[in-house]
């Protein structure tokens, strides 16, 4: 029973009166009364002809009150005798519109609230992922307006991080050049007792990483417009070991059967390449990517047998919430990991391994079929 139906039940236990859903309904004729025809008259005047009335004869004696306007009900008040109806006039009608007020402020809330609060998830969703759909106005005129707004704010901020994005990626990319030719110019000093040609070009390897993950980082709206593919995820982690194949680096494969997962190929694979090339810088020793049921959830593990990371439990735990927004973050690589991993809605573990060595562990849904 909806709340609806219970308050006009307890209406007619404790009043006598009924109240239906619709104002459709007509019963007999008008009565040919003038008390009746001024009242009539009186309501319709302070209503605005939002309110008439009827009378019903059977099966009871019964004075409806219409309410065409939406929301549409009636309200079927009992029969009083016309000798005695001045005394009970009085007494009906702030019944009666205490009724009519509580009723209209009931559904008045009930259409208020509900567009309000698909703004707010709206909204909310906007605050956790620019790209989410579009807001469709509804409601009132008020909250359309806001809608309307909000969504000349989501353009404008999209339009601003693109920007930003391009501009990182250029100033990367300039930056890139000075540095090739001061590598070449230490090529021509000779090496010296001190190391200190062999210093700069360390540092010169250094800083190009950083501009090639800052490069990766300003796009990866590539990936996020990149089309979603179903499938195991197996023969993409076979294909991404291949090519380290001809380096001495050793990658132990452990792929279990998996079920069919929903992923973005190039996203996926530079997840994984940012993992195993920071294993083979750090890390040290064999590196081991495996797959595994944990959780009816498809577990993605790469792992080392490094020192680990150098990061305390409460740092590793805050890495891997990927809820948590504007935290500092050791390293761009990581940075990346973190948005491929939200990318994917999917769940991302951080962790030292009590053996030894570092392990990301990305747990994706298997996709479920439909129809």
């Amino acid at each position: 029973m909806t709340q609806g139906e219970r308050l006009a039940e307890q209406l007619q236990k404790s009043t006598g009166m009924i109240l239906l859903p619709n104002a459709g309904t007509q019963f007999d004729t008008n009565l040919n009364i003038p008390f009746y025809q001024r009242w009539k008259e009186t309501l319709a005047l302070a209503s605005n002809n939002e309110i008439t009335m009827t009378y019903q004869r059977e099966p009871q004696p019964l004075i409806w009150l219409h309410h065409v306007a939406s929301p549409q009900f009636s309200l079927g008040l009992p029969s009083v005798d016309y000798k005695n109806i001045m005394k009970k006039f009085i007494s009906i009608s702030v019944v009666v519109t205490i009724a009519f007020t509580l009723f209209s402020a009931y559904v008045a809330a009930y259409f208020l609230n509900r567009p309000l609060k698909e703004l707010a998830e709206k909204a909310r969703l906007i605050g956790q992922d620019i790209d989410s759909i579009a807001i469709e106005p509804s409601g009132p005129e008020e909250i359309k307006a806001v809608a309307l707004a909000m969504n000349k704010m989501r353009t404008a901020l999209d339009n601003m991080i693109k920007k930003q994005k391009f501009l990182l990626a250029g100033i990367s990319h300039d930056l890139r050049t000075p540095l090739t030719r001061i590598h070449i110019a230490t090529q021509i000093l000779l090496p010296d007792a001190n190391g200190f040609r062999d210093g700069i070009n360390a540092d010169i390897d250094e800083m190009q990483g950083v501009l090639h993950r800052f490069i990766e980082l300003a796009r990866f709206n590539i990936e996020e417009t990149e089309p979603w593919q179903v499938g195991d995820i197996a023969q993409l982690v076979r294909e991404v070991a291949a090519k380290y194949s001809l380096s001495e680096t050793v990658l132990i494969l452990s792929l279990d059967p998996m079920p069919s997962v929903r992923y973005k190929p190039m996203a996926l694979q530079r997840y994984l390449y940012n993992l195993i090339n920071n294993s083979m810088k750090y890390g040290g020793g064999n590196i081991t990517i495996s797959t595994h049921v944990i959780d009816n959830k498809i577990a993605l593990s790469v792992s080392d047998q490094g020192s680990g990371f150098l990061l305390s439990a409460e740092e590793l735990r805050s890495y891997s919430d990927l809820a948590i927004e504007n935290k500092a973050v050791n390293g761009l690589g990581l940075r990346i990991v973190q948005l491929i991993a939200k990318m994917h809605e999917a769940e991302l573990i951080v962790c030292n391994k009590s053996e030894g060595g570092a392990e990301v562990l990305l747990k994706l849904k298997a996709f479920a079929k439909t129809g």
